[in-house]
């Protein structure tokens, strides 16, 4: 790493964010990511063959995330996948 570089979040890290975060609403760390990907103007399908997952996965409308939240989040940006589910 160069000088004044910041070494990315690991991946338990990154897991660690978006969990707290979920708790924080009551939701699950997949409702939150799609909650931000939706905040944040991207285009989200997520997918799933469980139909609980599925109906879980849609029910992300009744809670918004905070600037902070948001910006949280954002700074998770390792350039792969945030979390493994």
């Amino acid at each position: 790493m160069l000088e004044g570089e910041t070494r990315p979040p690991s991946l338990e890290e990154a897991e660690d964010t978006v969990a707290e975060v979920a708790a924080n609403h009551g939701v699950s760390p997949a409702q939150v990511l799609i909650r931000w990907h939706l905040q944040s103007g991207n285009v989200c399908i997520p997918g799933s063959s469980n139909p609980d997952h599925i109906c879980e996965d849609a029910d992300v409308f009744g809670f918004d995330l905070t600037a902070d939240e948001m910006a949280a989040i954002d700074a998770l940006e390792r350039g792969e996948r945030l979390a493994r589910y």
